[in-house]
């Protein structure tokens, strides 16, 4: 589906999903814009049914109130994220909830597959799903070598790495389709609809089959030059011991525990297994040393942990992470928050589908984009 909203909609659109529900006067005073501009495209959004009035008669005397909110069924878009052996599909809504969800297995990532393993989801979803569908977002196992045409991707998916399979996949499915990192779609989930909703600049830690991030800034998702900011893997030589999925699942292994993929680890306890809890402190130290240098380099308000891991191994290593030592110079600089993600192990297919919704209606700033710095990909 495409919407051809203006910036000032955008604008006014973004505003009520952070704040919302919201009066109008409160939507002057924080968009700059005049009362009738405002009622105007407030009528405007609500007219597409992505906004809504709502009378409130609780606590006030007088006159009721009717603040503006998100409309959730009026619109709605799927996001793919992957593992190693499992697609993961999930459909948002505007209210940001994952109303459907299904993991499916795969044998390769081809375009021909992977549009298949779409099509069959969306025919699934077509009897239960309230709005239309903005668009698919692909949250993608790589970096960018020539933007989406072709990515430098994780050996586990070798079909991706071939030149234009991206485009082949969205000529198959029909829709919109939007590509971003998988580091990088896990951090536009938690801004949108995670701990980091209210945060304007922060560093994401996506640990997933290797190690990543994403980095927002003045509430701005940064992308660099090809798309590839935020590559914190870097810092960890594959040929060591380093703080990612692939090396916990070696770890594992290497002690008799069967482990390959991340749905393993939901059956391992932290508090049993000393493996486990090995792995955790450190990783956590791992990060710690080098998330001190590379928080001072950015001045984010917070540094989010999330990534594939279980939510219980996330929140340990959150606390290994923000321990003694972590950005403490002894110089008195305000120390950034170390939070863990809300989303879990779902941030991944949420911020995958994130990507349409932010594309469609919420990027009212692509005017102010620097020359040459690349949009997220679309097909």
């Amino acid at each position: 589906m495409t919407l051809l909203l203006s910036a000032s909609e955008r604008r006014i659109f973004d505003l009520v999903w952070r704040q919302g529900p919201i009066a109008r006067t409160d939507l002057v005073a924080l968009s700059g814009m005049a009362g009738p501009s405002v009622t105007r495209l407030v009528r405007s959004l609500a007219d597409r049914n992505l906004l809504e009035e709502r009378v409130n008669r609780t606590g006030a005397r007088g006159q009721p109130t009717r603040p503006v909110s998100i409309r959730p069924e009026g619109g709605r878009a799927l996001g793919i994220y992957f593992s190693h052996h499992h697609v993961e599909m999930g459909m948002v809504d505007l209210g940001g909830r994952l109303i459907n969800h299904d993991s499916r297995p795969i044998v390769d990532a081809s375009p021909a597959s992977l549009a298949r393993l779409t099509n069959d989801f969306l025919s699934d979803m077509k009897s239960m799903a309230d709005g239309p569908l903005l668009g698919i977002g692909l949250a993608v196992p790589g970096d960018f070598i020539d933007g989406a045409r072709r990515l430098n991707a994780h050996a586990f998916f070798p079909a991706l790495a071939r030149q234009d399979a991206l485009a082949d996949y969205a000529a198959n499915v029909g829709e919109p389709v939007s590509v971003e990192n998988d580091a990088a779609s896990a951090a536009l989930g938690e801004r949108l609809v995670g701990v980091a909703q209210t945060i304007d600049s922060f560093l994401f830690v996506h640990i997933g089959h290797g190690v990543g991030g994403g980095i927002f800034m003045n509430g701005r998702l940064v992308r660099g030059a090809r798309g590839n900011a935020g590559m914190l893997g870097i810092q960890f030589p594959n040929d060591r011991p380093r703080p990612s999925g692939q090396d916990l699942f070696a770890t594992l292994s290497a002690a008799g525990i069967a482990a390959d993929d991340f749905v393993d680890l939901e059956a391992l306890d932290l508090n049993s297994c000393p493996v486990l809890r090995g792995w955790i402190r450190r990783a956590g130290a791992q990060l710690r040393a080098q998330l001190s240098i590379t928080a001072r380099l950015l001045d984010p308000d917070a540094v989010v942990i999330g990534g594939r891991l279980p939510l219980p191994l996330l929140q340990a290593l959150t606390v290994e992470v923000g321990g003694a030592g972590f950005c403490d110079e002894g110089v008195g600089l305000p120390i950034p928050r170390v939070l863990c993600s809300a989303l879990g192990r779902r941030a991944g297919v949420v911020g995958a589908a994130a990507l349409p919704i932010v594309r469609t209606l919420l990027d009212w700033r692509e005017d102010e984009a620097l020359p040459g710095l690349p949009a997220t990909s679309h097909y």
